[in-house]
């Protein structure tokens, strides 16, 4: 008796597996709160690395300013990858966001480091004034434009749920 409950409860962990597996890629709306959590980890970097813009304006007020501008943005983008986190890693979601952050945080100090602050000063600092000047148009169009050029942590969903190959598949 114990064997075959046993049996049963083996057969519907491996029956479950590949369901939640395939859950494990992002819906267009997912794959969107991704690149706006992407855009505002970066102007918080710039913010942190580069202290002024090319003008010597303080960046502190313009990222705060960015992030108060779009707080209901930010806010729906972080439940959306809580929600999608809860249901492919289980727990509350709040875990695999933290490590998006840190992944994301540790990827332009990775940029930093190999450009130098200076130069990633030089190239990346009025950034932070252009996106608190941003419209919700404009702030679209620049997760629109990070959708294309840059790599998610997950790949797309097909249709059908699944993941699409990536471009190395």
């Amino acid at each position: 008796m114990i064997k075959r409950v046993l049996f049963f409860v083996i057969l519907l962990a491996l029956a479950t597996t590949p369901a939640h597996a395939a859950q494990q890629c992002y819906s267009l709306t997912e794959l969107k709160a991704e690149q706006l959590i992407r855009l505002h980890s970066e102007l918080m970097v710039i913010t942190v690395t580069c202290h002024q813009s090319s003008q010597g304006d303080n960046l502190v007020p313009f990222y705060t300013g960015f992030t108060q501008r779009n707080l209901k943005k930010l806010h729906n983008a972080e439940q959306t990858l809580i929600h999608h986190y809860k249901i492919c890693y289980g727990g509350s979601g709040i875990d695999q966001l933290d490590k998006l952050r840190t992944r994301l945080g540790n990827e332009y100090g990775q940029k930093i480091a190999d450009q130098s602050a200076p130069l990633f000063c030089t190239l990346w600092r009025d950034k932070v004034i252009q996106m608190y000047g941003a419209t919700p148009e404009q702030v679209d169009a620049e997760v629109q434009s990070l959708m294309k050029t840059g790599s998610p942590y997950e790949r797309m969903c097909q249709p059908s749920g699944a993941p699409l190959a990536s471009k190395g598949q």
